[in-house]
């Protein structure tokens, strides 16, 4: 569980950094009062919550169809972590990156009561290696209910960023929130790279 938690706060300090300025205007963070934030809010981390629930059972339940075999069971998932740890780490590398917001399509919701429902959908759906990662843990586990707590601890982990997204709008030197978003994607990258090494080298020496 810790891995998918340091996958889940890597994921949510980087989307927090990306999307952000995209999602605080529609919690009304100047304008309403504490309660209609804290209602908006919580029902975007319960939509995030049940779709994590709906992906931990499909990724469940493919998985056991998929990776039956021991030796495929430790080689292929090896191999997946790999590559997206890879691409994990390129993108807190890279300086050219320009990560485009999937919540940026709330714009075409004219239904300001459905807005967090919406964005939460969307924020859990918005593919990444972080959340091919936590499909592929999801996938791996002996049983569903190991599967769910892998995704319970990666959307703790990712929700931690939000919970201050009302006062978003008010933090002036935005480029922190990008700096630690980089620097715990890099960490996160390179810990699962670890996991991948480990798995693949595992399982061709006991296959």
């Amino acid at each position: 569980m810790s891995e998918a938690f340091i996958l889940g706060l890597s994921s949510g300090s980087a989307c927090l950094a990306t999307c952000g300025i995209v999602m605080f205007p529609f919690f009304m963070a100047g304008s309403a009062g504490m309660k209609k934030i804290a209602w908006d809010l919580s029902v975007f981390l319960l939509t995030r919550l049940l779709v994590y629930f709906t992906l931990a059972t499909l990724s469940w339940y493919f998985g056991q169809a998929i990776f039956g075999n021991p030796l495929v069971r430790t080689i292929v998932p090896g191999i997946l972590y790999i590559m997206f740890a890879i691409m994990l780490v390129w993108y807190s590398i890279s300086k050219n990156h320009n990560p485009v917001c999937p919540a940026k399509i709330v714009n075409t919701v004219n239904n300001h009561r459905i807005v967090p429902v919406f964005l939460g959908v969307v924020n859990s759906l918005g593919f990444c290696p972080a959340l091919f990662i936590i499909l592929t843990k999801g996938a791996t586990q002996g049983t569903l209910v190991q599967s769910y707590l892998a995704f319970i601890a990666f959307f703790i982990g990712s929700s931690l960023w939000f919970i201050p997204l009302p006062l978003a709008g008010r933090i002036r030197k935005k480029e922190v929130l990008t700096k630690i978003g980089i620097l715990a994607t890099g960490l996160a990258g390179i810990i699962f790279m670890i996991k991948g090494l480990t798995n693949l080298i595992g399982g061709l020496i006991n296959g």
